[in-house]
């Protein structure tokens, strides 16, 4: 498309061009020479516009087709109209070869700064028993017994884990891993879902940016403890004490991550939207060769789920509550409208920087579910089947929302 629009724009000047000069030739005939010969001698005005017009467009220059030296015309004053036209057009030429080239470069500049990177459609969900048995690594044996069934029911209830996978579309090429690669993950959620404190902190962030906590940096250790270590007192029922320990350590440690978009003032038409970071285990990759797997715990500390959710954890010493462990109960624990997640790093081959980005919806979750195995043995080398990058199986120990097939 791009060579084509060139060309298109390339034809259209030159036979602007080409009608100016015409015009000159038709004034006086002596000022445009054709192999030493008048314009239009032989009857064929525009071809020998167009000749002159091409040539002098792509500064190529011939010299069969050229305007009239002083010499060779009896009024050389006649011959300025000429010689304008055929300055400016070398002019925009010149300008316009280096136009095409900026264009091209930076298209290709574009693509190579592209990570040759596949990230997975859905985000996966695992809870309850299909995060221990993910954990433990035990797939088949205990998922049918009921006497271990029963002993997982008497522990307690881990937080689920939000999953989503990228694959290197050059795993199977020299050079082609990525270095130093990195995951930033960051979840839009409207101000009216944000925990309360965190809208708080949020607002007073907007009002005063350059607020200094460092002289708390020496007090209260035991803040930078999980907040569900610290004491709960019955005078504050609603879990606030809790809250603002905890984002107080999250601010002294350096991961305030929260900013919040007031698109419309009103907020009649859009409401305000906080970004909040989403802590990625491994977030850091130094050598992405074939498949990275992602995960964001939800525990009390996720900004993707409802302040209730997060007080009840916050209650239960930091794990699941027991009567939310159902695929129903976690979707309806998730509050956001887009999760985006972008991937920088250092192409091995090119060794310039590359990027790559995925948004990722509310639909787009699948509770109860996890990925299948993209990985396989081929003649003694591992390889990736990247056609299975999208495809989901039900937990192990069951217990996936229904999905629904569109036709």
């Amino acid at each position: 498309f791009l060579f084509a629009m060139s060309c298109v724009v390339f034809f259209a000047l030159t036979i602007l061009f080409a009608a100016l000069i015409i015009a000159a030739g038709h004034m006086d005939n002596q000022c445009v020479r054709i192999g030493g010969e008048p314009f239009a001698s032989a009857g064929a005005a525009f071809a020998d516009a167009f000749a002159l017009s091409w040539t002098t467009f792509s500064t190529v220059g011939y010299g069969s087709t050229y305007p009239a030296l002083s010499h060779e015309n009896d009024s050389p004053s006649n011959c300025l109209f000429i010689t304008a036209i055929c300055s400016l057009e070398a002019f925009v030429g010149v300008l316009y070869s280096g136009f095409c080239g900026a264009v091209l470069f930076g298209k290709v500049l574009r693509i190579q700064s592209h990570a040759q990177v596949i990230f997975s459609d859905p985000l996966v969900i695992r809870y309850g028993q299909g995060v221990e048995v993910h954990e433990t690594g035990d797939e088949e044996d205990g998922v049918d017994d009921d006497d271990d069934a029963e002993g997982h029911d008497l522990r307690v209830v881990p937080c689920p884990v939000l999953e989503f996978r990228i694959v290197n579309r050059l795993f199977n090429e020299v050079g082609g891993e990525i270095m130093d690669a990195t995951l930033n993950v960051v979840a839009n959620v409207d101000a009216d879902d944000a925990d309360l404190h965190t809208t708080e902190s949020v607002s007073a962030t907007a009002l005063h940016p350059n607020h200094d906590l460092a002289h708390h940096s020496g007090r209260h250790s035991s803040w930078f403890h999980p907040p569900y270590e610290t004491h709960h007192h019955d005078d504050d029922p609603h879990g606030h004490h809790e809250s603002r320990l905890a984002h107080l350590a999250s601010t002294l440690m350096g991961k305030r991550s929260e900013h919040h978009v007031d698109e419309d003032p009103t907020s009649r038409l859009v409401s305000k939207r906080i970004f909040s970071k989403l802590t990625i285990e491994a977030c850091d990759h130094p050598f992405f060769k074939r498949v990275w797997l992602a995960r964001h715990i939800l525990d009390e500390t996720s900004p993707i789920l409802i302040p209730r959710v997060r007080k009840m954890i916050r209650r239960n010493e930091g794990h699941w509550p027991r009567q939310l462990n159902d695929w129903q109960s976690v979707k309806e624990s998730l509050r956001f409208n887009q999760i985006v997640v972008s991937m920088n790093g250092v192409s091995n081959v090119s060794a310039s920087d590359v990027y790559a980005q995925k948004i990722y919806d509310f639909v787009d979750v699948n509770v109860g579910y996890q990925f299948v195995n993209l990985l396989y043995q081929d003649g003694g080398r591992l390889r990736v089947d990247t056609d299975l990058i999208n495809d989901v199986r039900e937990q192990n120990g069951g217990g996936g929302e229904p999905l629904t097939m569109e036709e």
